[in-house]
């Protein structure tokens, strides 16, 4: 006997879409433009300089002077803790919830992650708890625009002022999302971006460093680019010296110009993703126990994820049965519980590492009383009693009221 659409799909309903939306969106973003700027380059030899000139219209489009491409966005946060300033041993304080792209850039520098808590509306870090985090081992403070939501940077700034702390921006997941009319990763000290696919834009794989300061901007160029090395003579031969560490984090130059033809675009991509997201946010404000994102005063959503907050106490089912009655019905969602950075092994379990060549810092494992549940408390209870939703420029209206439906539909079947 076939299901009825008031049941629900996982139960043997008829569900809401047919064919499952939001999967494998990534690659659809690239086609027959990106593939003939790339033919082009190749067909030319690799000359100019296609790196160069990505740089150069990325950062123009957000303001700023400087720009060093990378070749992914955990090399984009390694690379922003270097330019930064941050040596081995110092203390770098970024929000609990976050990709672990966030920490594995400071891992990398055999830097230390603290955590601090976070908005229970917004997810994003809260400025309170930054504050209360900083000792005098404290270099710099990572603040993560996550899911496309810009972080509270007025007090952040404000903050790394009085501290004399720089403030990264984590743009990973916010790019063109706006705050009091700039750009993320304009704001801060300095910007990492990255642009995998299924970014808002892509250049298949890879990462941007932004800022204004000529130290950071050297500094940047010299460990990503120039791997720690400086040119010069030694009797009368050209002669190359290693003057500290650097890696080679280049992007590759195919990827920039697939990266060029993607930041023409990406206006368009934004305002289409803006326009479904805030379509949504209308229409699922009346779904009982159901919140659509709180975004904060002067901020404007890129929405590259779509978190919906579950009510304490609204429904029968946690977050995880949520998730896949929605999946059941065509939406694709999951919880982000692996978004909480510090509840991984890594960070809690005593014991030696399994694999200690691949181990992080020894600091980290030397005082491990730092990290523990209940650490961010905020940040646990948040992640709990929220799921997230792939967004897509590809949307349509109808796409729209069909995840609408699905929401209100599973919310009314396990609702208390």
């Amino acid at each position: 006997m076939e299901g009825t659409p008031a049941q629900l799909a996982i139960n043997g309903g008829t569900p809401v879409f047919p064919e499952s939306i939001g999967q494998n969106l990534g690659v659809r973003k690239v086609g027959a433009e990106e593939a003939e700027a790339v033919a082009a380059l190749i067909s030319e030899g690799i000359r100019g300089d296609p790196i160069g000139e990505f740089c150069k219209a990325f950062t123009q489009a957000h303001g700023m002077r400087h720009g060093v491409a990378v070749d992914s966005g955990t090399a984009a946060v390694h690379v922003g803790v270097v330019a930064a300033g941050v040596e081995p041993g110092d203390e770098v304080i970024l929000p609990a919830i976050s990709d672990v792209g966030s920490v594995k850039g400071i891992l990398a520098h055999n830097a230390i992650p603290i955590f601090a808590d976070v908005d229970l509306q917004t997810y994003n870090i809260d400025p309170a708890d930054v504050e209360s985090k900083i000792t005098d081992r404290t270099k710099a403070i990572v603040a993560v625009h996550l899911y496309g939501q810009p972080a509270p940077m007025d007090e952040l700034m404000d903050i790394g002022r009085r501290h004399g702390l720089p403030i990264i921006e984590d743009c990973a997941q916010a790019h063109f999302a706006e705050y009091k009319g700039r750009r993320v990763g304009s704001i801060g000290d300095v910007g990492v971006f990255s642009f995998i696919t299924g970014k808002h834009m892509t250049t298949i794989t890879g990462g941007m460093v932004m800022t204004n300061t000529d130290e950071y901007a050297e500094r940047a160029s010299l460990f990503a680019v120039g791997r720690g090395e400086e040119e010069g003579t030694k009797e009368g031969v050209f002669f190359r010296t290693h003057v500290g560490l650097g890696l080679n984090y280049r992007m590759n130059p195919l990827g920039a110009a697939v990266g060029m033809v993607q930041l023409n675009k990406l206006d368009d991509i934004v305002a289409r993703r803006r326009e479904t997201g805030q379509m949504l946010d209308q229409l699922i404000r009346d779904i009982p126990g159901l919140s659509p994102p709180h975004i904060i005063d002067g901020a404007m959503h890129a929405y590259w994820l779509y978190a919906v907050r579950m009510e304490e106490g609204a429904f029968t089912a946690d977050n995880y049965t949520f998730a896949r009655a929605l999946q059941a019905e065509g939406v694709a969602c999951m919880p982000k519980h692996y978004y909480l950075l510090y509840d991984h092994p890594a960070f809690l379990n005593p014991e030696t590492p399994k694999h200690p060549e691949y181990a992080y810092p020894r600091a980290v494992y030397d005082d491990r009383e730092r990290y523990y549940k209940g650490m961010c408390p905020n940040a646990e209870r948040g992640l709990a009693a929220h799921l997230v939703i792939t967004w897509s420029e590809f949307y349509t209206q109808k796409d729209v009221l069909g995840v609408e439906k699905a929401l209100r539909k599973v919310a009314d079947a396990y609702r208390t």
